[in-house]
């Protein structure tokens, strides 16, 4: 058996919805059994995976440099939308401003601080153009997710807030953000994100045949295509490491994300 864990971005629920028909494919693709974890947060998915708890990893950019860095882990597959990722910033409908500039002392928000479309990006983009996060805006607070951070903007807990662009239109669609709710204020150029990784001690047999399972899904074949809908997908694409070589070094120009051999 083996015990997948995915980043803990959205709402559990949620999360299951989206990827258990995913483990079920691979598990009769690969004729083994798969068990779906969720983490506690972010820095849980990091420490089950460098303890061996966890064998297949869905992680973050940010969360991938740390576990490739630290633990060695190899890089399979990721979504054709991963390549070109954002982040939006997000502001209550009623709340006053056109622009991120226009939000200096009012209350902002983060997701997870190891988030890389929570963060790690957004905070990189903001300090592009002049804002230093915590001198900027009156408090900085991180909501742990980005769901979280959209409904704190849409309950008025803070006036602005960073979120992954792609969780904010699931939740447009599904019906937990109503239409209206919020809005985007300001959306992020793209970068790398998302990539499924696994142990480098599971052999490079049974890595060739997890990749190409996760090549191997097509929108063309009914099945295939509602697991790429739920994973907000087209098709899968081969990883490498390289391609999140800008990423890190973003990490290494903030503080924030320095690491540790």
């Amino acid at each position: 058996m083996l015990n997948v864990g995915v980043l803990p971005d959205d709402d559990r629920k949620a999360l299951r919805r989206r990827y258990e028909p995913l483990l079920a494919y691979l598990a009769e693709e690969l004729d083994t059994k798969l068990e779906l974890q969720i983490p506690e947060d972010y820095a849980d998915l990091l420490e089950l995976f460098g303890e061996g708890e966890i064998d297949v990893g869905y992680f973050g950019g940010v969360t991938f440099v740390q576990s490739h860095m630290k633990h060695g882990a190899v890089p399979l597959a990721m979504r054709d939308v991963d390549a070109k990722f954002t982040t939006y910033f997000l502001a209550g409908p009623e709340t006053p401003g056109a622009a991120v500039a226009n939000f200096e002392g009012r209350t902002f928000a983060f997701g997870s601080d190891l988030s890389t479309s929570g963060h790690l990006m957004p905070r990189y983009f903001l300090q592009e153009v002049g804002i230093a996060p915590e001198s900027f805006f009156g408090a900085v607070r991180y909501s742990g997710a980005h769901d979280r951070t959209a409904a704190w903007v849409r309950d008025g807990v803070v006036d602005l807030g960073a979120a992954n662009a792609e969780i904010v239109d699931s939740m447009l669609r599904d019906g937990r953000l109503a239409p209206g709710a919020v809005r985007i204020v300001w959306e992020t150029p793209p970068y790398a994100d998302y990539v499924w990784a696994m142990r480098p001690g599971l052999s490079k047999a049974f890595r060739i045949a997890l990749r190409d399972a996760f090549l191997k899904l097509s929108p063309a074949e009914d099945r295939h295509a509602e697991i790429l809908r739920r994973m907000g997908a087209g098709g899968f694409l081969p990883a490498r490491a390289e391609d999140f070589s800008q990423l890190g070094r973003v990490m290494q120009n903030l503080p924030q994300f320095q690491i540790d051999g």
